[in-house]
């Protein structure tokens, strides 16, 4: 375990990089590659529609005049960019609609600056005559996958930083080596130059403030730097997790990562991520599913209901448990599990719709989502998202209950190929790209018998 030392352990990093470097497309087994391409056919989606929001437009506008280089290009938009800004935009993308998939053991959104960054990484190399198949593809994000959501796992303090950008930088990295079967050196250095630039706070997310996203796509932007910062001879330190100012220690408050080496290639992280089957807040997921299961089990409506109370564990209140206000951005709404149920029970999910102006500002929403109650359980685990009861009191007097396991889309209980495929029409279509659906589907359908990634790439 780590402590507040001055020496560190430099054969944690070589671990992780000889990972990367030898790992194979077979390595994870089938199930390690279908899980793999479930997640990367979901990114595609998701990354795509993330474009259409207020925030992605201003961060584009705004990267656009930062530097020149037509390196790699922002999805959906197809704005030319430097591979670092494009890995930056499209990593905000991805995380913005909160409809990214989720590592629910370590907190971490694992695909959201792994997926970008490779992309980016690989799009700009293909320029310069590299090339990368959709095999490269899929073997870099399953690492990349394993050490970001791997150090989340190996974590025993709660959030602080965002963990979701911090190890989703260190994945990167680890996703690029993998790509590249860098040398040993390179690697290193690379890790230690990110590891020098990783940043994000939880302050964002507990005042549901626009940067959160963004803080995803500082992350995205520091992997693509830091590589080439070291590729240009740059060395940072290796004892970068739990040397005394390592990950460990001052990122996350304790940790131990060499659980996390004596897993690797034993436990292949992908096969453990969940989808998210609503475009919110993963600690909303268990309760909507409930409140839902609910409503088609007994029939009641918004306007029946007097009371609900989503008992959680205690990370769940303090991610999603804020008020509702009338006055409520769309990032707040996105982690309100109280504006959410509402919505829910009106549409019969929960949508991209359900963040509209219309919703936002109306009274009897607000009303309704005031008659939620957001309550802790005295669940031990700082990091956990489940089990989650929701009592619902009808004001006829009678009183349903039903307590989720696990959430809707994790492992336990998956989204089906078809719910997953129908997500995915979803987002090409808010995106404005239906158009390409069949090409991309047919493409990532068969990503690893795809030749050249850049067949992928020219579609996003």
């Amino acid at each position: 375990m780590t402590g507040g030392h001055d020496s560190g352990d430099e054969s944690i990093l070589r671990a992780f990089v000889n990972h990367a470097r030898e790992s194979s497309l077979e390595s994870p087994g089938q199930s390690g590659l279908t899980a793999a391409k479930r997640l990367i056919f979901d990114a595609v989606g998701v990354g795509l529609a993330g474009a259409i929001t207020e925030e992605s437009k201003i961060l584009l506008h705004a990267v656009d005049s930062w530097g020149s280089g037509r390196e790699a290009h922002a999805w959906t938009s197809g704005v030319a960019l430097p591979a670092a800004l494009a890995a930056m935009v499209n990593g905000h993308q991805m995380h913005t609609l909160e409809f990214d998939a989720i590592h629910e053991p370590s907190v971490v959104h694992p695909m959201t600056v792994v997926f970008p960054v490779t992309l980016a990484f690989m799009e700009r190399a293909e320029k310069t005559g590299q090339k990368f198949s959709g095999s490269d593809l899929i073997r870099a994000v399953t690492v990349g996958v394993d050490i970001a959501a791997g150090l989340g796992v190996v974590t025993s303090t709660p959030l602080r930083f965002f963990r979701p950008a911090t190890a989703g930088a260190l994945g990167a990295v680890a996703a690029i080596t993998a790509a590249t079967r860098a040398s040993i050196e390179q690697a290193e250095a690379a890790m230690g130059v990110v590891y020098s630039q990783i940043s994000g706070t939880m302050q964002p997310h507990t005042e549901g403030a626009q940067v959160l996203a963004l803080q995803i796509g500082f992350n995205a932007r520091a992997a693509i730097n830091a590589w080439d910062l070291a590729l240009a001879g740059f060395r940072g330190p290796k004892k970068i997790f739990d040397g005394k100012y390592g990950y460990f220690g001052v990122i996350e408050g304790a940790g131990d990562p060499h659980a996390l080496v004596a897993q690797l290639g034993k436990i292949w992280e992908v096969e453990r991520t969940s989808i998210k089957p609503f475009p919110s807040g993963r600690a909303t997921h268990a309760a909507l599913d409930g409140i839902l299961q609910l409503q088609r089990d007994y029939g009641f409506t918004v306007d029946d209901v007097l009371e609900v109370e989503a008992h959680v564990p205690p990370m769940v209140k303090g991610l999603v448990g804020r008020l509702p206000t009338i006055d409520m951005q769309v990032g707040t709404a996105r982690l309100c599990l109280a504006y959410l149920i509402p919505n829910a029970l009106m549409d019969g999910t929960v949508t991209l719709h359900s963040y509209s102006e219309e919703r936002l500002r109306n009274p009897h929403v607000i009303e309704s989502a005031n008659r939620v109650k957001v309550i802790a359980d005295t669940n031990p685990n700082p990091n956990a998202f489940d089990p989650q009861t929701i009592v619902v009191k009808l004001k006829s007097g009678e009183q349903h209950s039903i307590t989720l396991p696990a959430s809707l889309g994790s492992p336990s209980t998956p989204m089906s190929q078809q719910e997953l495929e129908e997500k995915f029409a979803r987002n090409l279509d808010a995106a404005g790209k239906s158009q390409v659906h069949d090409q991309l589907k047919d493409l990532l359908d068969n990503l690893e018998n795809v030749e050249d990634i850049s067949r992928l790439i020219e579609l996003l």
